[in-house]
């Protein structure tokens, strides 16, 4: 965060700067787990702000790793990566080792972390396992606003009075509840005994027509039918359920 103190109750807060290595090694790698939240996330948008995006998901995850290898951490890291790394599949489901196609900045840094964990294990012997999550919504913070497709559609019939669904709805995704995404993070603490593994992380399949409708339906406004902006369907505009057998298992 941009402040250097929380308050003295929170006595294990310090600020780090992300992009320098040295300041990255006052992190206490002596730990069993190891969770990396940082990221940016963005489809069309990396386009604009490639740098950004390269930095932050790929330089300064570099920085982290590499700190991790010369504090000798033994640590469990826990990735979260992203659904954007795979080809859209409109017939079935998307497992972890499906066909790859990415279409944004953001998809290909994404991957390129998981490569890179690759790497450093290869090299150096870290341990880790890497979560696919497709599509998270909501929130457990006050304050603070959903996440991703839920938040939009919200926000369009709160202020605009209306919903706007960009082509036929059909679209599928897994959506995934933020809680859910935490207890994932914590079943694998708990549970997972290899040291390196990714996993598809699983949810309810949805077609955006059926958020678009309920969210309208209960705020009484009508859903309004667009022509998808050709770049958004480019990056983000195909059906990917995730296969998350693996995992629930």
């Amino acid at each position: 965060d941009r402040v250097k103190k929380v308050s003295n109750s929170l006595h294990f807060y310090h600020q780090i700067d992300f992009e320098d290595l040295e300041s990255v090694k006052q992190i206490d790698f002596n730990v069993d787990v190891l969770m990396v939240f940082i990221g940016k996330t963005g489809t069309v948008q990396g386009f604009e702000d490639y740098k950004q995006f390269i930095n932050v998901n790929e330089i300064i995850f570099l920085n982290i790793l590499q700190a991790y290898v010369e504090m000798n951490s033994k640590s469990l890291i826990i990735y979260p990566s992203s659904r954007l790394i795979f080809k859209s599949n409109e017939e079935g489901l998307v497992a972890e080792g499906a066909e790859l196609r990415m279409r944004s900045i953001y998809a290909v840094t994404k991957y390129a972390a998981e490569k890179y964990l690759e790497i450093y294990k290869d090299v150096y012997g870290i341990n880790f396992v890497i979560l696919r999550i497709c599509t998270p919504f909501g929130t457990l913070l006050e304050d603070f606003g959903n996440y991703g497709t839920f938040e939009i559609f919200k926000k369009q019939a709160q202020n605009e009075k209306k919903v706007r669904l960009f082509g036929d709805g059909e679209q599928k995704k897994t959506f995934t509840h933020i809680l859910d995404v935490c207890k994932a993070f914590d079943l694998i603490i708990k549970k997972v005994n290899t040291d390196w593994d990714n996993y598809n992380l699983g949810g309810k399949a949805l077609a955006l027509k059926d958020i678009a409708l309920n969210i309208a339906n209960k705020n009484n406004v009508p859903v309004e039918k667009a022509e998808w902006p050709e770049l958004y369907y480019k990056v983000d505009g195909g059906t990917i359920v995730f296969d998350s057998s693996r995992f629930d298992k």
